[in-house]
C-alpha cells in the first residue's frame, strides 16, 4: 500500500475546479474491505465557490448520511452499501473551504442545495459526531424535511469534562503525529495496542486494514481541512431548540467511548422529547467502520419503518 506519503490539502489537486468538499485523497480504497466499494461512485456536485463530491446509491426512502470531523463521505463506507440494500443513501463531503469567516449557515444552505437535487422532500437523518451536530442544526432548521433523525456518538454542545482532558489534549495529538510521522509497520503496531486497549477512538474490533484506512485519513487531513470544522463546533449548542423538536430521534453511542460521549449522548436524549438511547457494543467512537453491520442494520430496523 502506498501510504507514506505527505499530507493533500483538499484545496488542491489535478482538477481546474476548485474543491470546496473535504476531500479525501487518492489511495484510500486500498485500505478497505473491497465490497465496501460496490455501487461507491462519487459525483461532483457544484457549490458556491467551487464543488465538492456527492455519493447516491440505491432505491427506496432516502436516508442521507452527515460525516464526521473533517467531512469525508467515507466515513459512511462501511455503512453506506448496506443501507443501500433498502434506501437511497446520499452521503457527501461537507464543505472545508469557506468564503468568508465560517459559518454553520454555509453548512445548511451546501445540505439544502445537495439534498434538492438528490433527496427532495423529506428524508431519514443520520449524522455521526460533527455531522450529528449538523443533522440537529437541519432537523431545527427544516423540521418538514426530516422523517426521522438518528444521532450517531454526537452532542448538542462541546464540554470538556476533567476525566476527558487526558485523552483530548494529551493521547488524541500524540496519536495522530505518530500516525502522520511513523512509517506503516511501527505505526501499524501502536494502532494495534491501542485499540487492544480501547484507547481514544479505537477499539478491540478495527483490523489492520481498517488501521491502516484510518491512518491514511490522518495523513490526508491538512490543518486548512480541519480548522473551519473545529471552529464551528466550539461555537455548537443547540440545547434551547432542541426541546422544541417533534422528530423521532434514535441517539446511539459505543459502549467504549470516551467520558464525553455518554454523557453527550444521554444530554441528548433528555432535550430531545420521545428520544431513545442505544450502545453499540463493544465498539468506540469509530462505530460506522467497526460496527458497520450493527449501525446499518439498526438505522434499517429503526428508521425504515418511520420512512415507509
Amino acid at each position: 500500500m502506498a501510504l507514506d506519503r505527505a499530507p493533500i490539502d483538499p484545496s488542491t489537486s489535478d482538477t481546474a475546479v476548485t474543491r470546496v468538499g473535504a476531500y479525501l485523497g487518492r489511495g484510500w480504497r486500498d485500505c478497505v474491505d473491497p465490497t465496501w466499494l460496490v455501487g461507491w461512485d462519487p459525483q461532483p456536485f457544484a457549490l458556491p465557490g467551487g464543488v465538492t463530491e456527492v455519493v447516491s446509491m440505491g432505491t427506496g426512502p432516502a436516508v442521507v448520511l452527515l460525516p464526521p470531523m473533517p467531512g469525508f463521505k467515507e466515513a459512511w463506507i462501511g455503512v453506506a452499501g448496506i443501507l443501500a440494500r433498502s434506501f437511497r443513501v446520499v452521503t457527501f463531503d461537507m464543505r472545508s473551504r469557506f468564503a468568508a469567516t465560517p459559518d454553520w449557515r454555509t453548512w445548511l444552505d451546501d445540505l439544502e442545495r445537495i439534498l434538492d437535487a438528490h433527496a427532495p422532500g423529506a428524508a431519514g437523518i443520520v449524522g455521526h459526531s460533527m455531522g450529528g451536530a449538523l443533522a440537529q442544526q437541519w432537523a431545527i432548521a427544516r423540521p418538514a424535511r426530516v422523517h426521522a433523525l438518528l444521532l450517531s456518538s454526537s452532542f448538542a454542545r462541546l464540554t470538556h469534562p476533567a476525566g476527558n482532558m487526558y485523552a483530548r489534549f494529551i493521547e488524541q495529538p500524540l496519536v495522530i503525529a505518530g500516525q502522520r510521522l511513523l512509517p506503516r509497520r511501527p505505526a501499524l503496531a501502536v494502532a494495534r495496542l491501542l485499540a487492544r486497549h480501547g484507547r481514544w477512538v479505537y477499539d478491540p474490533d478495527c483490523d489492520d486494514r481498517l488501521l491502516d484506512f484510518i491512518r491514511f485519513c490522518m495523513r490526508d487531513t491538512s490543518p486548512a481541512t480541519i480548522a473551519p470544522a473545529l471552529k464551528l463546533v466550539a461555537q455548537l449548542d443547540t440545547r434551547v431548540q432542541l426541546p422544541s423538536m417533534r422528530i423521532p430521534t434514535l441517539v446511539v453511542v459505543g459502549e467504549r467511548e470516551r467520558v464525553f460521549q455518554l454523557p453527550s449522548a444521554e444530554e441528548l436524549v433528555r432535550l430531545i422529547p420521545g428520544a431513545e438511547l442505544r450502545m453499540v457494543p463493544r465498539v468506540s467512537h469509530l462505530h460506522p467502520l467497526s460496527a458497520p453491520q450493527w449501525l446499518a442494520q439498526t438505522i434499517t430496523e429503526w428508521m425504515g419503518p418511520r420512512l415507509a
